[in-house]
């Protein structure tokens, strides 16, 4: 007997807030933290932990530096973040395309 699709979701994707940065992160290449914030409508707290998450498992890279004397701070997924975040999204529609067996 084959598994269940949704046996094969990663928890620490499927929260919304983390779902919703790695599917703005897909889009793009990189991105400021304030602009991610702005566009996911999340106080910087939350958005820093759950980027804190996402890039302890790696799934996204962080970088810090000053620009013309302003702390900067980018995200972006990381290779594998990316590649894990496609299968992630291939397993989902296993799921939400699943019939009854029929």
């Amino acid at each position: 007997m084959t598994p269940q699709p949704r046996t094969r979701l990663s928890t620490v994707m499927h929260s919304p807030n983390r779902l919703a940065i790695l599917g703005a992160l897909r889009q793009v290449q990189q991105v400021n933290f304030a602009e991610l914030q702005a566009a996911l409508e999340l106080s910087t707290s939350e958005l820093s932990r759950q980027l804190g998450i996402l890039e302890k498992e790696g799934l996204v890279e962080i970088a810090k530096f000053r620009e013309r004397r302003h702390a900067v701070t980018r995200v972006r997924l990381s290779p594998s973040g990316r590649e894990r975040f496609e299968e992630y999204l291939e397993e989902l529609r296993k799921v939400v395309q699943s019939d009854l067996g029929r």
